[in-house]
């Protein structure tokens, strides 16, 4: 699989493939810049009701990740199952 970089582009290359992960980490140098609202959970509903996995701040589901406000950023990464 090819890496792009943008979001939605590798996530619907997992969906046709099958495999792969995409994964947006940040550091004290270089924070997070996807929205937890807009776009992390969106496509991490949709991967793990494909079955997928998601995986975010304190190893937890995306989908348990609490939002707090519009401009949550957060670290997480997505991908098969496999």
């Amino acid at each position: 699989m090819r890496y792009t970089g943008g979001l939605v582009v590798d996530v619907s290359q997992i969906f046709i493939k099958g495999n792969g992960i995409f994964s947006n980490v940040g550091s004290n140098n270089h924070k997070c810049k996807l929205r937890a609202l807009y776009e992390a959970a969106a496509l991490g509903y949709l991967i793990e009701k494909a079955g997928g996995k998601t995986i975010t701040k304190g190893k937890v589901s995306l989908l348990d990740y609490e939002i707090t406000g519009y401009d949550d950023r957060l670290c997480f990464a997505m991908g098969s199952a496999e």
